[in-house]
């Protein structure tokens, strides 16, 4: 079980300085390579590079440069503080990686050779990879995954991601004060063997190691860094396939070639580089004229990409990602309306709306949702979806789209709290924040399709930004908000923990049910995959059925759109969300 804060956007650069790493160099608009010497040392020369040079559009032979547009850079360097994640995994690697071309996510061994499971699969042994080094030249060893492990749980750095290691003998009472680093049982066996014990299988467990906190770190390193440690980019040694070598404010960022990485034979791009394009129409502008590789896009942009890519002019890269969005009640009992209390009532709002002509009318993207755990999340080797039926659909469509039906429920539930007010009469108030044309139509298509089918009346609470967005949700000033869940690792638990009591402090608007909690304890230890697909099953129906804590509106989805001299690029929905290691360009000057 884990209890963590969740990262919901990518800031912008703090940490701003152009520098050269052992193992890697950068220059501005140009490829870097780095060259190691028999000796340690590494050599850099200059090739030319980037959007608008051998890079982008212009004549010549291809050059191995990827160009891709993002709105932010982030400012966290800390693998452990799980970082920059969705970009910065592909500059680090762990004992495993997680990618996607298109047909999957597939788990693949990365820093570990291959791994050994004891019969009672509570003791892991990771066998390293020893040509695995890290772009100072200096090799990734067990003890660097021993001491990266033991920071993470270390009470020093509260981490907000320890809780991933507390089945780990040991780590959680490391990280509450009440053991030591010493009897944390993930140990550096020998200089390439890593032994991870666990205090009880856990299915769960293996699908973690992809998360960056989990990963190794050097510990002469962070702690010559010291307070800097994460936070200035040019004091970061990299032992994934790029090392980041460069990083202009607001502007642009590379990555070049690791040439230490195990597997640089196969890492066939040069250096990515990345751009900040605010502007939705400048990065379209800059897509269409081949200054970037990699687009993705929002709103009315759609449909032109989507239109291009059925004529073959580029490639639609979808696949389904693990997150779900939808309305969570107050549960805390301070709800502005006093009706958050009675299941009917909030049955009346999760059904009042049409999913698919919302998902249609407002986003112009993702799937329409009737249940929790998201498409994008896997279980026992495939989709839990395609495995277990969505849970709210077949009641959701009794009362969708009918006026009569829903205000009957609603009044059923008004007559169960003994309130004669009449439903004309009732207020409800919707929590929300952002200003984008996206978030307006959200706001505007609940109130109106709430308060048309519901006939009561639906206020805005309105606000500017998440600081005041967590004030006035902790103050409890909503009767429902809309938010969601991004996975953090590939299991339904993931999901399903979210609304354990008090996992989330107010994030989830103060669910608690008994009975919920007991399933959730159950699967401690159960390793029977029947077992725990069943308790998953009604942990999603007491949620959704018969509490309606949480009222589903979409399924999250990633459309990448690419040009297509880009070949053999991946996604992945744990780690990098961009993953080129095993990308090349072909084609790009023909």
């Amino acid at each position: 079980m884990h209890n963590m804060k969740k990262v919901w956007a990518v800031l912008l650069a703090g940490v701003l300085a152009a520098g050269t790493l052992a193992g890697c160099g950068g220059g501005d608009g140009e490829t870097q390579v780095a060259t190691p010497g028999s000796d340690g040392s590494v050599s850099v020369s200059t090739e030319a590079g980037g959007a608008g040079e051998d890079g982008g559009s212009a004549g010549g032979a291809d050059t191995q440069v990827m160009n891709v547009g993002t709105k932010s850079f982030g400012n966290n360097y800390d693998v452990q503080d799980m970082g920059w994640r969705w970009m910065m995994a592909d500059c680090y690697e762990g004992l495993y990686r997680n990618a996607n071309k298109g047909d999957g996510e597939e788990f693949l061994l990365a820093g570990a050779e291959s791994v050994d499971v004891s019969e009672d699969g509570t003791v892991y042994t990771f066998h390293l990879r020893q040509n695995a080094k890290w772009s100072d030249g200096e090799p990734v060893t067990a003890h660097d995954y021993e001491y990266g492990w033991k920071r993470l749980a270390n009470p020093e750095f509260a981490y907000d991601y320890a809780s991933f290691v507390y089945n780990v003998v040991g780590a959680e009472e490391y990280n509450k004060g009440t053991g030591s680093a010493d009897d944390m049982m993930a140990v550096a066996l020998d200089d390439y063997t890593f032994q991870v014990t666990l205090k009880v299988a856990d299915p769960t467990f293996e699908v973690k190691l992809v998360a960056t906190p989990l990963y190794p770190t050097r510990q002469d390193i962070a702690e010559a860094a010291g307070d800097q440690w994460g936070k200035d980019w040019t004091l970061c040694v990299y032992n994934g396939p790029f090392c980041m070598t460069e990083l202009v404010e607001d502007n642009k960022m590379t990555w070049t070639k690791n040439p230490y990485y195990w597997d640089a034979d196969n890492t066939h791009l040069d250096a990515v580089n990345w751009y900040i394009v605010p502007e939705d129409s400048t990065m379209a502008t800059m897509f269409d004229n081949g200054e970037l590789d990699q687009l993705q896009t929002a709103g009315d942009y759609l449909a032109k990409y989507r239109g291009e890519a059925d004529a073959g002019n580029i490639q639609l890269r979808v696949t389904d990602y693990p997150g779900t969005i939808g309305l969570r009640f107050n549960g805390f009992g301070n709800d502005p309306s006093g009706l958050m209390s009675n299941v009917k009532i909030r049955k009346a709002i999760a059904y009042s709306f049409n999913k698919e002509e919302m998902v249609e009318a407002v986003y112009g993207r993702y799937k329409p949702a009737y249940s929790y755990v998201a498409p994008g999340i896997n279980f026992d080797g495939s989709s839990y979806r395609s495995q277990v039926d969505e849970v709210v659909k077949a009641e959701y469509e009794e009362y969708v789209d009918n006026p009569e039906k829903l205000q009957a429920l609603f009044q059923e539930g008004l007559n169960e709290l003994g309130i004669d007010t009449p439903i004309s009469e009732i207020t409800l108030t919707y929590l929300s924040s952002g200003s984008t044309n996206e978030a307006n139509a959200e706001r505007e298509y609940l109130q109106q399709t709430i308060q048309q089918n519901l006939g009561c009346k639906v206020e805005l609470n309105t606000v500017g930004d998440s600081a005041l967005f967590r004030a006035e949700r902790d103050a409890g000033n909503f009767d429902f908000f809309n938010s969601g869940w991004y996975a953090d690792y590939n299991d339904p638990l993931d999901f399903l923990y979210t609304f354990y009591t008090d996992a989330y402090g107010t994030s989830f608007g103060g669910y608690s049910n008994p009975k919920y909690d007991e399933l959730v304890d159950a699967l401690t230890g159960e390793t029977d995959l029947a077992k725990r697909k069943e308790i998953y099953q009604q942990l999603e129906e007491t949620l959704l059925l018969e509490d309606c804590a949480f009222a589903p509106i979409y399924y999250s989805t990633k459309e990448v759109f690419l040009q297509n001299w880009v070949k053999d690029y991946c996604t992945s929905n744990f780690g990098a969300s961009a993953e080129f290691y095993t990308t090349y360009i072909e084609g790009r000057n023909s």
